[in-house]
């Protein structure tokens, strides 16, 4: 598969890359870097220790490990990496490589916004999630114990590089999680990929077929681009890509990050933001139906929400959340998204008996 998506950013503009191979790509940037650190998992270099070990060899690289999970994406992590470099003496002119999910990407994107003032990082995901969504648009960030990415800043990479052979490890509840974002797109973009998905969903799930899951991939990066494009602070447009979030964010802050995958807690989220489309909004009972039965299809963790008050102190700390007032997205119809100031805690609350 190649393939090459433009985020279109004028200075900051970089391309989405479908390449094979992840070693060759690796050692073509090297050579035109200083000094280059990997940041990946230990779990990530043990499963591909034949395409890390090429680059280990290299005389201007070093790796470094990060923790599992949302924990090890923490301000702590961040500055230990930074007291790394400097003690290695890496400079403005050398660069990160995040190669790993969300967790690496993220973290590995902050280190690179705040060292030195900022230096050139790139993007290798590693999972389905990364790949159509968080390695895109710059967001990186760390979290407090109070909420997720609540220290962060906007910082683009150099270049996101898409290797789905990484995907070859993932277990099968990571893809029917990571789905999640991809159906997202559907329902906030793309009545034509929502649909897609749901054809497709059992082949997708018994990864039968490499190739609808390339076509899924590349679809939702295109539209991740032309939204980060339009937006690139997330000022209006780009909010849209918080559709079931802002309740899906409050979900695994409430489980404490142990209980659901991120992308678990958004299929929640998305279930409840439907359900308030319907109820507050103007989403018809027909997209209703659909959607919902679209979300059911997934497998997800049972969860029972014994403190709703508890889940809505997760909502109030949302950076969404300002001045007692929430910009929640609803979508009007499957395909279309817009932002609502008519959402209060009270309706959110309300939503969680659903679940």
């Amino acid at each position: 598969m190649h393939n090459t998506v433009k985020v279109n950013l004028g200075k900051d503009s970089y391309d989405i890359i479908f390449d094979d191979s992840f070693v060759e790509s690796a050692i073509a940037l090297i050579a035109i870097s200083s000094k280059c650190m990997f940041i990946t998992q230990e779990v990530i270099y043990k499963a591909f220790e034949d395409k890390f070990s090429v680059l280990k060899s290299l005389p201007n690289v070093e790796f470094h490990f990060i923790g599992q999970g949302e924990e090890a994406k923490s301000i702590e992590t961040a500055i230990e990496i930074c007291d790394k470099m400097t003690a290695m003496q890496y400079d403005r002119s050398s660069t990160i490589f995040a190669v790993g999910g969300g967790v690496v990407g993220d973290t590995a994107g902050f280190v690179a916004s705040i060292f030195m003032r900022g230096i050139n990082y790139i993007q290798y995901p590693t999972t389905l999630l990364a790949m159509i969504d968080s390695s895109i648009g710059g967001k990186t960030g760390v979290n407090l114990k109070s909420g997720k990415n609540l220290i962060g800043r906007i910082h683009q990479p150099k270049a996101v590089i898409i290797d789905t052979s990484f995907l070859s490890t993932l277990p099968e509840r990571e893809i029917n999680a990571s789905l999640a974002e991809a159906i997202k797109y559907g329902f906030i973009y793309d009545r034509d990929l929502f649909d897609y998905i749901v054809e497709n969903m059992s082949d997708i799930l018994s990864n039968t077929d490499h190739m609808i899951l390339e076509k899924i991939i590349l679809r939702s990066c295109e539209i991740k681009s032309e939204v980060v494009s339009q937006d690139v602070n997330e000022n209006d447009l780009r909010m849209i890509l918080n559709f079931g979030h802002t309740i899906g964010h409050a979900l695994e802050g409430y489980f404490q990050y142990k209980t659901l995958l991120h992308g678990e807690a958004i299929l929640y989220g998305m279930k409840c933001a439907l359900y308030l489309s319907h109820t507050v909004g103007s989403l018809s009972e027909k997209d209703y139906h659909s959607g919902q039965k679209a979300l059911s299809a997934f497998t997800l963790p049972s969860i029972d929400v014994k403190d709703k008050a508890e889940i809505i102190e997760f909502v109030k700390r949302d950076k969404k959340f300002k001045e007692s007032q929430i910009r929640f997205v609803l979508i009007p119809e499957i395909g279309k998204a817009a932002i609502s100031t008519e959402i209060t805690l009270n309706h959110i609350e309300e939503s969680l008996g659903i679940l």
